[in-house]
């Protein structure tokens, strides 16, 4: 399996098409671009990440693909040590449907988010944040709740993308206490995250 992968792609930041306005002064190893080119699966997506990241891959993978994004040395104004459990993910999976319209609504996908998420061990309650949105350029489906558990409260911001027969989710998450310091670079790099076309 051939993999491609940046996190430091000088040619798209330069780029004056850029789709990335919220980060335009951005360095260039914000972003992050992972491209599988081999095989029957293959996919590419590209997204401006806050600040450098620090990728892993789980040790069990059960996504056609799947990378962890953990933003490790961001301290942010107010604080005086690095935030935990800062993290952005993106999985891949083959989907039947082309679209996510066949799936359902922005409202009626964040219902079927927050239903999986009430099904994970440990979480007592689910509450949206704002309401869902399309976004008219991807046609991906923005989603924003909180979770609450017996590990603690997180929040949590999706974008969810199908294309070519694959569905893309970007999930970003921290610790809810810690929302309120990231809330605006969680939004602005969510809405950078966009399916590479071959």
């Amino acid at each position: 399996m051939e993999f491609v992968q940046s996190a430091a792609l000088g040619v798209i930041a330069s780029n004056s098409l850029s789709p990335f306005p919220a980060f335009a002064d951005a360095d260039s190893d914000k972003i992050f671009v992972r491209i599988k080119k081999d095989g029957k699966l293959p996919f590419a997506y590209k997204f401006v990440l806050p600040a450098s990241p620090s990728p892993t891959n789980k040790p069990l993978q059960t996504h056609l693909d799947e990378v962890n994004l953990p933003i490790t040395n961001k301290i942010p104004e107010g604080r005086e040590s690095p935030l935990k459990s800062y993290t952005y993910g993106v999985t891949v999976d083959p989907i039947r449907i082309q679209s996510l319209r066949q799936f359902g609504t922005p409202n009626e996908v964040a219902a079927k988010i927050v239903m999986a998420e009430l099904r994970r061990d440990g979480v007592l309650d689910v509450t949206m944040g704002r309401d869902p949105t399309e976004d008219s350029v991807t046609g991906g489906y923005d989603v924003e709740y909180i979770s609450d558990g017996t590990r603690g409260k997180k929040h949590f911001v999706t974008r969810t993308i199908v294309d070519d027969g694959k569905l893309y989710v970007l999930t970003a998450q921290c610790k809810e206490d810690d929302w309120k310091y990231v809330e605006d670079e969680v939004w602005a790099s969510v809405a950078t995250f966009q399916v590479l076309k071959e």
